[in-house]
């Protein structure tokens, strides 16, 4: 018996889990393929892999397939040796219906029968595996005859690194080959070449020859290649009327991409009226056929600036596009979720979409899962994993990412302390002008850290960065003329740089400003001109303002006296923790001062001052309870809340508690 079987149980297998009931032309056409392969005539046996390959009169199987095309390979027979190497290619196993169900209940009954059975079915195994290097053997052998298909599978092999190394001049030859022949795939496979540059400089004008070639035989995607140069005017005039004629011809030969070109030529009224309906429907077209571009695109009609606007159906594709892989898609999701439009806002969500299109190269996604890691934002904190996300953001150019490795350099956070690589990194991002680079780089000239001290340099950063109007740089050239840095001090100079990073929004420069105009050592003083900045400040929510607000507003300093106004303002900052502000609030509370009085709310400030160690806050709570005002009397918790204000050096809280003892000694 051959390692094929006997010729009966090569019959036997004729009606055995066949993907379909056999003619009878069929079964005699087998039984003369199977005699005279067996015989060992070459053509029977590539004709019996045929069978064995589609499922003609016998169950499908591919190792059945490959044995036969390798007899037949081995004997010269170059179409035999082209289907051996696609077998070897694609790889698969044996198909028919109900053959796995079969051969489970075959061996739950008796596995010894069914294990002898299925070796005589099967002599060759059920399927091949995936065989690279044996598929690009035997295409070069029906290559080397000069079979056009084999030397077009060859080329595309070598173009793609499959089987062997990537060889775009061996790609470009087999190719070649076959295009001399009239070979349409070698045709596209040479305009890709020569678009690309791959092996071949770049060469528009030769691609678009060689996709007309094979587009004219009616290969798609040449049809869909020319449509694009066409849309482009690479290589050849630009015309969208050419455009679309070609897109149109891909397109019935199912090609979503150009469908989904189409829509969005007729979006943009090129080649005609822009339809956004019509666009809609090309979309969806490709959409539904699962094309995560073409979902992207019906998103974007439906978004709220798009022409279709329907939020809902937006996020729905939006979602579903991001689903299907599509990185744009991926990173509008997580801007989506990250702000709360069209959908809850969920950082987690936003992190896990961000990360998604992040993985697949897109530059801002990575950007912006880096800094969710660092801050701990819908993310755990990461610092390491954010810096790797900036430097494959860095290595594509993105000046943001430049700028944050910088920073983390500086303070070593995720990588290590490295003052000359933060320079080198700020040095790239402010050589675009880059107003925050400037600011950062220019402040280590200042200070000669990781660059040589250049206080010149250091200033000259900041002066081209304050020239864009950025705060920080200003504040610093304000700092910078105090003295700061060893450069001399010019008060006058260094106000007028405050002043400008002031009305710019900085709020520590609005601080510097407001306490300037209250500081007995530079007068005149302007309480005015004081409140003016301390309300910036405190409308930006810095509690120590807004205190100062509300003390301003109770004592009229600078701004008319108004107590609503001072509660409004303590109450702002008292909500911040700033325990004089709680203790301020609860006392205008209690006695009913710019708000009426509600002694509940007065204990609960008075509480949270006290808990934060304000020993004034201490000694009103112990008063309280020595006098049952607003809450029960209880002299051992006034006692406790006497001593913790005494334990702070209050004095009254210490006369307080001479006075309980000597009381009780008296009794």
């Amino acid at each position: 018996m051959t390692r094929g079987g006997s010729l009966a149980g090569l019959l036997a297998r004729l009606t055995v889990f066949t993907a379909g009931r056999a003619s009878a032309n069929e079964a005699a056409s087998f039984r003369r393929l199977a005699k005279a392969a067996q015989a060992g005539d070459c053509e029977a046996q590539y004709e019996l892999g045929q069978c064995y390959l589609h499922g003609t009169g016998v169950l499908r199987n591919p190792a059945d397939a490959a044995f036969w095309y390798r007899r037949a390979a081995e004997q010269g027979h170059c179409q035999a040796q082209y289907r051996l190497s696609l077998v070897y290619f694609k790889g698969g196993g044996a198909t028919g219906a109900g053959l796995e169900e079969w051969r489970r209940t075959a061996l739950r009954r008796d596995e010894p029968a069914a294990d002898s059975n299925f070796r005589l079915l099967f002599p060759n195994g059920f399927g091949v595996a995936r065989d690279l290097g044996e598929a690009l053997r035997w295409a070069r052998c029906a290559a080397e005859q000069g079979l056009a298909d084999a030397q077009a599978h060859l080329a595309e092999m070598y173009a793609r690194g499959l089987g062997a190394e990537r060889d775009y001049l061996e790609a470009r030859r087999w190719y070649l080959c076959a295009a001399e022949q009239g070979h349409s795939a070698a045709e596209l496979g040479l305009g890709v070449l020569h678009a690309n540059g791959h092996g071949v400089d770049i060469d528009p004008p030769a691609a678009a020859s060689w996709y007309t070639k094979a587009a004219e035989k009616g290969n798609g995607a040449a049809q869909l290649g020319l449509a694009l140069l066409y849309l482009g005017g690479q290589g050849v005039e630009r015309n969208f009327a050419q455009a679309i004629g070609w897109f149109r011809k891909a397109a019935k030969q199912g090609s979503v991409r150009a469908t989904h070109h189409l829509g969005l030529m007729t979006l943009r009224g090129e080649g005609g009226s822009a339809d956004p309906h019509a666009a809609e429907t090309l979309f969806r077209q490709a959409a539904n056929r699962g094309y995560g571009p073409a979902m992207r695109s019906l998103a974007e009609i439906y978004d709220v600036h798009g022409a279709v606007p329907d939020p809902r159906e937006a996020t729905r594709w939006y979602q579903a596009a991001a689903e299907a892989g599509d990185a744009e898609a991926q990173f509008v999701l997580g801007r989506l979720f990250a702000c709360g439009h069209g959908v809850p806002q969920h950082l987690g969500e936003a992190a896990k979409w961000f990360e998604r299109a992040a993985e697949q190269g897109h530059a801002t996604a990575q950007v912006n899962i880096a800094a969710m890691q660092i801050k701990g934002a819908g993310v755990p904190h990461d610092p390491d994993r954010a810096a790797e996300w900036y430097k494959r953001a860095a290595a594509q150019g993105v000046l943001t990412a430049w700028l944050q490795l910088g920073k983390l350099y500086i303070v070593g956070e995720g990588v290590p302390r490295d003052l000359p690589t933060a320079a080198a990194w700020l040095g790239r991002a402010a050589h675009t002008g880059d107003p925050d680079a400037q600011t950062t780089l220019g402040l280590l000239y200042l200070r000669g850290a990781g660059v040589s001290l250049d206080l010149s340099r250091g200033e000259a950063l900041l002066r081209s960065a304050a020239e864009q109007r950025y705060p920080p740089a200003l504040f610093q050239l304000g700092h910078l003329r105090s003295g700061g840095s060893g450069a001399p001090p010019d008060h006058a100079e260094a106000m007028r740089w405050y002043r400008a990073a002031a009305e710019a929004g900085h709020l520590e420069a609005q601080l510097i400003l407001a306490r300037g105009h209250l500081d007995a050592r530079n007068p005149p003083q302007d309480a005015a001109a004081a409140a003016l900045w301390f309300h910036r400040a405190a409308v930006q929510g810095h509690a120590g303002a807004q205190f100062q607000m509300a003390v301003m507003y109770c004592t009229g300093q600078g701004v008319p006296r108004n107590l609503p106004k001072g509660v409004e303002f303590y109450r702002l900052a008292a909500e911040q923790n700033h325990r004089v502000a709680q203790y301020n609030l609860a006392v205008m509370i209690e006695k009913g001062e710019g708000s009426p009085p509600d002694l509940d709310e007065a204990l609960r400030w008075y509480m949270r001052a006290a808990q934060q160690q304000l020993p004034e806050a201490q000694l009103r709570f112990g008063d309280c309870y020595a006098t049952g005002r607003g809450i029960a009397r209880d002299d051992e918790a006034a006692r406790r809340w006497y001593a913790k204000a005494a334990a702070l050096g209050n004095a009254e809280a210490m006369r307080r508690l001479d006075h309980a003892a000597a009381s009780q000694v008296a009794q």
